[in-house]
């Protein structure tokens, strides 16, 4: 994030000035949006092939594995910019998702998710969504109010209940659409911290209305307890003194530790599907199989998870990456050929068409045994005269 004319401890200004110096926080910018090509895709899965075959084909033997962090995106208007609401079946999940969490919160996910956008590329394009959704009544006016109301400055983006509502109806719905293209290609699905939430979703072990009731009881204890923490005398200079402790948990510049109260967390079954879960990027992954997995999980999340850090690299051969381009975890897609930025449906589908597929298990070609049906030859007896 780049944070420009604010230093802290500096109090010898006015109070008019320092406003003024901290709404330069929030800099105007360019999202990268990754743009893959099938060439290249082809050219590293021949290129991960070629290592397989080097090293007696026990490189990529086992499925593939996708990582999901904590948080999706870093930034305000990151889904939008990567062109989730262009894909049909994302935009159809994310959309009930926004509804089902607007009835329950009061606010709406899409209005905070763009309200503070950084790049005015894609104004248009929320502007038109936004009237598209009004008029459909997919978007309530009221909760789009209350969302401004509610979190109208700057520095409320990394207020920690609406970012983890936020990160809620994202994460779980790309996590579903992937999941849903992968019927026939091996995935091994890791997750982090508080994207746990997200995994119990998509995996049937909970609903989606009971996970955002969590989430919003989790970040409102998380909230307060932060805004005990934050330094300053107005409410603006304790906004900004709390949205650079989120900063610096998110860059991984602070050790702060929050856990959950066990009130606070649903009731949960067994999952679907199993997955993996570490309750920190640093910390080693444990199966989730059963109701007992996923309760004793849920326990385990905690505010610290949302840093940057990233797993071990020699665990996997190679990882997909659920998050945005701009998400300090996506600078490990640039390290190795064995690491992939799921960010936009493009190249999540081309992962999985070139990619994923190096997971399966190799076919091994028996030559049929052709049984051939004619008739017995018999010798033929021969007289003489």
């Amino acid at each position: 994030m780049l944070v420009g004319g604010y230093k802290e401890g500096n109090h010898g200004a006015s109070t008019k000035s320092i406003d003024e110096k901290l709404q330069l926080a929030w800099k105007t910018r360019a999202y990268p949006v990754p743009m893959p090509t099938r060439s290249g895709f082809r050219w590293k899965a021949s290129a991960l092939r070629g290592m397989q075959r080097w090293m007696n084909g026990e490189a990529i033997t086992r499925p593939v594995t996708v990582v999901v962090p904590a948080l999706y995106n870093y930034l305000p208007g990151e889904s939008i910019a990567m062109g989730w609401l262009n894909e049909i079946d994302a935009l159809v999940t994310i959309r009930q998702r926004m509804i089902c969490a607007a009835k329950i919160s009061g606010w709406d996910v899409f209005t905070f998710h763009t309200l503070h956008n950084l790049d005015h590329y894609f104004d248009s394009t929320i502007t038109t969504v936004r009237e598209t959704w009004v008029k459909e009544g997919n978007l309530s006016i009221a909760a789009a109010y209350e969302t401004k109301r509610r979190f109208g400055k700057p520095y409320d983006y990394h207020r920690v209940q609406p970012r983890f509502v936020e990160n809620l109806v994202f994460q779980s719905s790309l996590f579903d659409w992937l999941s849903h293209r992968a019927i026939d290609v091996p995935l091994r699905f890791h997750v982090i911290g508080t994207g746990l939430l997200s995994a119990l979703v998509s995996t049937g072990a909970i609903t989606f209305a009971d996970a955002v009731k969590a989430a919003l009881k989790i970040g409102a204890r998380w909230d307060e307890t932060l805004r005990e923490l934050a330094e300053g005398q107005t409410d603006d200079e304790i906004g900004w003194s709390r949205f650079h402790q989120v900063g610096r948990i998110i860059g991984g510049r602070s050790n702060l530790s929050l856990a959950v109260p066990r009130e606070d967390l649903p009731n949960v079954a067994a999952p679907g599907r199993p997955f993996w879960y570490s309750p920190s990027a640093a910390e080693p992954p444990v199966q989730i199989h059963t109701a007992q997995d996923a309760a004793a999980a849920l326990e385990t999340m905690n505010l610290a998870s949302w840093s940057s850090e990233l797993p071990p690299v020699a665990s996997e051969p190679v990882r997909g990456w659920l998050v945005s381009p701009l998400h300090p975890m996506a600078h490990a897609c640039k390290w190795s050929v064995s690491n992939y930025l799921l960010a936009t449906p493009a190249a999540s589908t081309l992962f999985l068409d070139h990619i994923a597929t190096l997971g399966r298990a190799p076919v091994v070609y028996v030559e049929p045994t052709v049984v051939q049906n004619r008739f017995r030859l018999s010798r033929m007896k021969v007289t003489g005269p």
